[in-house]
């Protein structure tokens, strides 16, 4: 049976006053944030840093916006799945993307990545800053414990020495090289599949030289099998005191620090970004979640929102592609 025209007119009455008295708040906040299940996309495997990051706040994240936050991931295509689901989202905030450095350098570097996730994603925060060092093994050691004397010993070695790295246009094989160019370190990248393999390979002396976090390191530096040479940042770290930096070691040039960020589809309403992005700082600076974030991926956590991150990838990418263009870089 249908309604009959006075009960149509009525019907649309009854709805528009439940909506002005605030009766419908399903309806009047559909296109408000959060009015749903937020969804954290992590474009890697679980055990990843993005993905522990990302179980520890959403709990926090859940209670503080009184909506389901879950985590998802999304692996394959050097993570482009994970980003290209992302972007296809709708852009209100419900789906965010834990990227990283190689996010934003996906088009730079991989040939086969025909989008700009520059273009078709929208910064929200960069949740954390990695420290990282150069580290070599018992055996490259006693002969070069500072960058300088790594200098040397690479001249002194026909071919150069190992760079144990994640793959060509990586965050950690391009971060690492700006410093190993930048002082005439002589060597070959060799590539594996993770960090745990490349760890086991430079304890082998399969490769002399990595890239990592002090975290990842803790177990191999208390044994003596792992030697970190310099620090990645502009001082040197509190827990590592005796390990001078790269500009100690002389590099003047600029260099990446690796970081992980959240990103929102592109379109997403700014007040939307900003909400998301003071909730999470919030969230994770909280005395019962800053010392525990910081303490155990290796880094910490900076001032940021979607204006500051926007402007940092910039001028982030500039340099990076100055870079690519100076060692005539070829996207695999």
């Amino acid at each position: 049976m249908g309604f009959s025209r006075m009960n149509r007119r009525d019907a649309c009455l009854a709805l528009a006053g439940l909506l002005a008295g605030g009766l419908a708040p399903g309806l009047a906040a559909a296109d408000e944030f959060p009015g749903r299940q937020v969804t954290l996309i992590v474009p890697y495997e679980p055990g990843n840093t993005g993905d522990l990051w990302a179980r520890m706040v959403a709990p926090k994240l859940s209670a503080l916006w009184k909506q389901p936050v879950i985590v998802q991931n999304m692996p394959g295509a050097s993570t482009m799945i994970g980003v290209a689901y992302v972007m296809r989202s709708k852009p209100d905030g419900h789906t965010l993307l834990i990227g990283s450095l190689s996010t934003t350098m996906a088009k730079l570097t991989n040939a086969n990545v025909h989008f700009d996730p520059q273009v078709e994603l929208a910064p929200v925060l960069k949740y954390l800053k990695f420290k990282m060092v150069l580290a070599t093994n018992a055996v490259t050691y006693a002969k070069a414990k500072n960058l300088h004397e790594l200098v040397t010993l690479s001249e002194s070695v026909p071919g150069g020495i190992f760079y144990g790295g994640t793959g060509p246009g990586t965050a950690f094989n391009m971060s690492a090289g700006f410093v190993l160019r930048g002082l005439g370190v002589k060597y070959s990248e060799v590539n594996y599949n993770g960090t745990l393999p490349i760890i086991l390979a430079l304890i082998r002396n399969e490769v002399q030289v990595l890239e990592n976090t002090p975290a990842a390191l803790k177990g191999h530096i208390a044994d003596g099998s792992i030697y970190p040479i310099a620090a990645f940042g502009e001082e040197r770290f509190p827990e590592l005191p005796n390990v001078q930096t790269v500009r100690e070691a002389g590099y003047k040039g600029f260099y990446p620090v690796l970081w992980n960020g959240v990103f929102a589809p592109k379109g997403t309403p700014p007040r939307v970004l900003d909400r998301i992005a003071a909730d999470i700082h919030a969230v994770s600076t909280a005395p019962d979640m800053k010392d525990r974030i910081e303490s155990t991926f290796s880094g910490f956590i900076p001032q940021s929102n979607p204006q500051l991150f926007a402007h940092e990838i910039e001028t982030e990418t500039t340099q990076w592609r100055d870079f690519l263009a100076s060692i005539h870089f070829t996207p695999h």
